[in-house]
């Protein structure tokens, strides 16, 4: 969640909000009161309309402020879950990727005591963490000593590390993985095609297939756990069968495939017309790939697809996989039944593509 407090003006700080004043918290911390705001370490007050943006944050909340008074929450124990993002950088360039060019270049991720710091504040018994960028093992060093601390203090934590799995390719940096990474880990990597021309025509990116294949091939091989992901989009959806034989015959010990729906921002805005398909279609299209992978005894799930666009007999591989504050509904969803079991749409693909709904009626 992004607030900003235009009248300030100070340094950048990582801080837990707190109601009072906590001695044995070693970190930052903003104190919130019911008619006050103040930083502990130096007693800097938050006065005026900033500190009405401030009532939005709740104690054990993590968030960043900028120089320029630009707030971000990372983190709030509502949620149980957290991510750690590495770093904007990517070393493929996806045609649909949610992400923009922009962004991508300029976003270098927190400082490197600021990652940690950020690990050390969280706590230990949170649920569910998830290490992502852009491409995360591009900030090879710090990526390491991320996934070394983590594992000494989350150690009953489901993590998901989320990469294009390129970097992995290397025998020698999976074995430093597997040394450093902590003991309920899986390792979420997209296969946009069949084969190198169909996949590295999606990630622009020449040889991003082969080393996405070894990569994967490499992290089964070391017995790290392995998702994969088919995110669908108009450049691969006549091949989704042939993508299920592929992994059906090479990666059989996945954990699981995910089919994912497309989120229409950054890289996916810019090129809608070539790569956006409609839930409808995109389902159709999935249906003999996900029977494929089942037949083969192989785990699927159905990412940011709304229920009224799959069949009832695949509801059970649906998951409510969108961020909590990007997930938006049409006014039509108002009368579904199922409304409170959907994961929605992202409020992106409601504004630009205006999908048709069709609520489900009758009680389920």
């Amino acid at each position: 969640m992004n607030l900003y407090l235009p009248n300030y003006k100070d340094k950048a700080r990582l801080a837990i909000v707190v109601k009072e004043e906590d001695e044995t918290i070693e970190h930052e911390q903003l104190v919130i009161g019911e008619k006050f705001a103040y930083f502990k370490s130096d007693n800097l007050h938050i006065i005026g309309e900033d500190l009405t943006v401030l009532k939005n944050l709740c104690s054990g909340d993590i968030i960043t402020i900028s120089d320029n008074g630009l707030l971000y929450k990372l983190f709030s124990p509502k949620d149980d879950d957290a991510t750690i993002y590495m770093t904007g950088h990517c070393n493929s360039n996806c045609i649909m990727c949610p992400t923009s060019d922009g962004e991508r270049k300029k976003s270098e991720g927190m400082p490197t005591e600021w990652l940690l710091e950020f690990i050390d504040i969280l706590p230990e018994n949170i649920s569910h963490i998830a290490v992502t960028g852009g491409e995360p093992t591009l900030r090879l060093d710090d990526f390491l000593s991320v996934m070394s601390v983590m594992a000494k203090k989350f150690t009953r934590t489901e993590t998901l590390l989320l990469t294009n799995g390129r970097s992995f390719s290397s025998t020698k940096l999976v074995n430093k993985l597997v040394s450093a990474c902590p003991s309920y880990m899986t390792v979420a990597i997209p296969l946009h095609g069949h084969n190198s021309i169909l996949h590295d025509s999606i990630t622009r990116a020449e040889g991003s297939f082969v080393q996405t294949v070894r990569g994967i091939e490499n992290l089964l091989q070391a017995g790290v756990a392995v998702e994969v992901r088919v995110v669908v989009s108009k450049l691969n959806i006549r091949h989704l069968t042939a993508i299920a034989e592929l992994i059906s015959k090479k990666f059989s010990r996945v954990r699981v495939v995910n089919f994912v729906g497309l989120e229409t921002r950054g890289n996916c805005a810019v090129n809608i017309e070539q790569v956006y398909v409609n839930y409808s279609d995109a389902f159709v299209a999935m249906k003999e790939a996900i029977l494929l992978l089942m037949k083969n005894g192989i785990d699927v799930g159905i990412y940011n697809f709304p229920l009224c666009m799959v069949n009832r007999g695949y509801w059970a591989l649906c998951k409510k996989s969108i961020t909590p504050e990007k997930i938006r509904f049409n006014n039509e969803c108002g009368k579904c039944q199922v409304k409170s079991i959907c994961g929605g749409f992202f409020n992106t693909t409601l504004s630009m593509v205006k999908p048709v709904v069709r609520p489900i009626l009758e009680k389920v």
